[in-house]
């Protein structure tokens, strides 16, 4: 299953991955009141196996997560769907290290730190998608 979909102005389908339940609740909640469908996950690997089942919008990922992070969860998704992946977004709270800066010029994926405000959040979003 690829996971070209397509992207309207109102909503989208959106899968949020991170592995503290706080913020993915919030992420979750706050998108989802704004009329996207949201699924959750709270690791790499299951992102993955939900990627492989369902065609999405946007990943709204976590930068650093235990076993498959962000980077490593962006490099399989553009292995296995070359050309057809999802956008990116990336949230972070230690976002500075320079090898976490690299990978963010290099594929041009945005970047919201944490903490965040919900309407910067939805900017963000709302851009990405339209």
């Amino acid at each position: 299953m690829g996971l070209q979909a397509n992207v309207s102005m109102a909503s989208g389908r959106i899968l949020v991955v991170d592995d503290d339940p706080g913020a993915r609740d919030l992420i979750v909640t706050s998108l989802r009141a704004d009329g996207h469908d949201v699924d959750a996950s709270g690791n790499g690997f299951e992102a993955l196996r939900l990627l492989g089942r369902q065609c999405y919008d946007l990943v709204v990922s976590d930068l650093m997560m235990p076993e498959l992070d962000g980077p490593s969860l962006y490099s399989a998704v553009t292995r296995r769907w070359p050309g057809s992946h999802p956008h990116f977004l990336f949230v972070s709270g230690l976002a500075n290290t320079s090898a976490y800066t690299g990978f963010l010029k290099v594929i041009h994926a945005p970047l919201l730190p944490k903490p965040f405000k919900v309407g910067a959040l939805r900017r963000i979003i709302k851009r990405i998608l339209s």
